[in-house]
């Protein structure tokens, strides 16, 4: 699994702590179209945390956007970060984004104080220093909230949406029943192991 340093340590730059831009949100937004400079915005706990300035031409996709460090001032920057298209067995075009210090495609670009691929920044996944029981939960926990739930393993498991379908509802649903169990033992396990102390 990887040599020496090959995760990157617990210091290592988490996804979580960079701003992310999907091409997927950006079609749902409808923002792949030549209409002028649009913003883009982040937020957290409803309230707005980040913007970036962006406008879709057919080659490339330009961001504009301010950054700074702690006790500086803040520093314009404009980035044009190149397209790529790929054919699809039964017609269109797949987009992509492409990194030329890099060369990769991908879907997703994150931001620091540039936008690159995940590779470029070396980041990790949260869940790659979580154990198995505690993935199991995160995961199941990223399902309810994506469910329109609150995540909370308490609740009962969200319904089904509309637009899914049921085979996949109830697989969903198999997997929360599952990681639940794990998360009440580990939980009581955790009570034990205080009540011991």
């Amino acid at each position: 699994m990887g040599g020496w340093g090959s995760g990157g340590g617990r210091y290592a730059t988490k996804l979580t702590d960079l701003r992310k831009i999907d091409l997927t949100d950006l079609r749902r937004l409808n923002m792949l179209q030549p209409l002028g400079r649009r913003m883009f915005y982040w937020s957290r706990n409803g309230k707005r945390v980040a913007s970036v300035q962006m406008e879709y031409k057919a080659h490339a996709l330009i961001l504009d956007y301010r950054v700074r460090n702690r006790g500086e001032d803040w520093k314009p920057i404009c980035e044009e970060i190149p397209f790529s298209r790929t054919t699809q067995n039964f017609g269109g075009a797949r987009l992509w984004f492409v990194f030329l210090s890099c060369g990769r495609r991908c879907r997703a670009i994150f931001g620091g104080d540039y936008f690159r691929c995940r590779k470029c920044y070396r980041a990790t996944y949260p869940s790659q220093y979580e154990d198995y029981p505690n993935r199991l939960i995160s995961r199941t926990q990223d399902v309810r909230i994506k469910l329109g739930a609150s995540g909370s393993m308490d609740e009962p498991f969200p319904r089904k949406p509309k637009w899914m379908r049921w085979k996949t509802y109830h697989r969903l649903e198999n997997a929360d029943e599952y990681a639940s169990a794990m998360f009440w033992a580990k939980l009581s396990e955790h009570y034990e192991g205080l009540l011991s102390d």
